[in-house]
């Protein structure tokens, strides 16, 4: 049996690149030019945590995973 693949996207369209994200999971996420980015789109399930708290900070809810 395979590990559950996450899948981390962030909707740019509603991002406002307040980088909470990526303080959180630095190495899920970054901001590039206001923008939140996803440098690691499928990370470890036992990130699911992390990710929840990444999502769960974001002021507009653009992460979804």
């Amino acid at each position: 049996m395979t590990d559950p693949v996450l899948h981390v996207q962030i909707d740019e369209t509603i991002c406002q690149g307040t980088g909470y994200c990526a303080r959180i999971a630095p190495h899920v996420f970054e901001v590039n030019d206001g923008v939140g980015v996803v440098i690691d789109p499928h990370p470890a399930e036992d990130h699911a945590t992390i990710l929840e708290e990444a999502a769960t900070v974001c002021p507009t809810r653009a992460i979804t995973y």
